[in-house]
């Protein structure tokens, strides 16, 4: 109700104005003309000056402010890319006061791989810009102090080359430790697995061990290996190599159907570093988890384990005669 007397108000006031106006003006008029009254000129038809064309800035400023359209979105403080080529990671990263910590989650999806801060560098800004720098030379720009676990993939098989892959990546500040426990000693794919041999006699043990001294020699200084093995268990050469490295060893298993566990091997290998051991006589099947400090570019092994091979799903049986 209240609006539709507002509406007929004002519509009447309206025809009372244009009455008044049309009837005022001609009688006024015409008393002028009668009295000899100078009468008043119609305003100058003449168009107005026009106004200065607006540059393009202020026609975006006047659109964003009359029209209420936002102004485009800013840039965003980084930008990162990831491309694997002969088998190694490269990183493109153009960062702006960045946070850290948001380039590090960022990398745990492009990597998929595990990021970790030091408490120093989770308040870390950063602005740098690279392009196709190496998985190493990148993380060196990143923190102060950075540190990778690696997994290593055994390259001994005809048609499956040795893979590494990091799994944990530390940036870290300069007096900053890494955790002495990681992913790396994660178990989740399955049961461990003891093997072992059971004799029927303590001489039998005896001749047993005696023989393997002769036909199972690993030496280790430290950094090269030297392997005399002749007709053995991979498991008992894997077990002895871990046991000199002081590296814990473990069968990672389902079912306990890896070729793996019953392979038998004769190796005759001469000062090689572990990286090369694993690259070249291990099998696929077999894992070496292995970390690197990139600053100090020095390397530990950290665990041995056998694990599924990589193109044989759990449950099927693949063993050596």
């Amino acid at each position: 109700m209240l609006l539709t007397i507002v509406l007929l108000f004002a519509g009447a006031s309206a025809t009372g104005g244009i009455t008044d106006v049309a009837h005022g003006g001609v009688n006024s008029d015409l008393a002028a003309v009668n009295a000899g009254a100078p009468i008043q000129q119609p305003a100058s038809s003449k168009p107005a000056p026009a106004k200065p064309e607006q540059t393009p800035a202020e026609r975006g400023k006047a659109a964003g402010t009359n029209t209420g359209k936002a102004n485009p979105q800013k840039e965003p403080p980084f930008r990162i890319k990831t491309k694997e080529s002969f088998g190694r990671i490269f990183i493109s990263l153009h960062a702006k006061k960045a946070r850290l910590a948001d380039v590090a989650a960022e990398m745990e999806k492009v990597l998929k791989s595990t990021v970790i801060l030091g408490s120093s560098m989770k308040q870390q800004q950063l602005t740098t810009d690279f392009e196709d720098y190496v998985l190493e030379a990148a993380l060196k720009v990143l923190a102060p102090r950075p540190i990778i676990d690696y997994v290593i993939h055994g390259g001994g098989d005809t048609f499956h080359p040795a893979t590494k892959e990091p799994i944990t990546i530390y940036l870290l500040g300069e007096d900053e430790q890494p955790p002495k426990i990681g992913p790396w000693l994660e178990n989740k794919r399955g049961g461990q697995m003891v093997v072992g041999m059971v004799y029927e006699s303590e001489k039998e043990e005896k001749a047993a061990l005696e023989e393997r001294k002769e036909k199972l020699q690993v030496s280790y200084s430290g950094e090269f290996f030297t392997l005399r093995i002749y007709k053995q268990f991979l498991t008992d050469v894997l077990e002895e190599v871990a046991s000199q490295a002081h590296i814990p060893f473990a069968i990672i298993t389902h079912d306990g159907s890896q070729k793996e566990i019953d392979q038998v091997v004769t190796w005759n290998v001469t000062a090689v570093d572990f990286e090369e051991l694993v690259n070249t006589w291990f099998p696929n099947g077999v894992r070496l988890y292995w970390r690197t400090d990139l600053v100090n570019d020095v390397s530990k092994p950290l665990r041995l384990t056998i694990e599924d091979r990589e193109d044989v799903q759990a449950g099927q049986q693949n063993v050596t005669p």
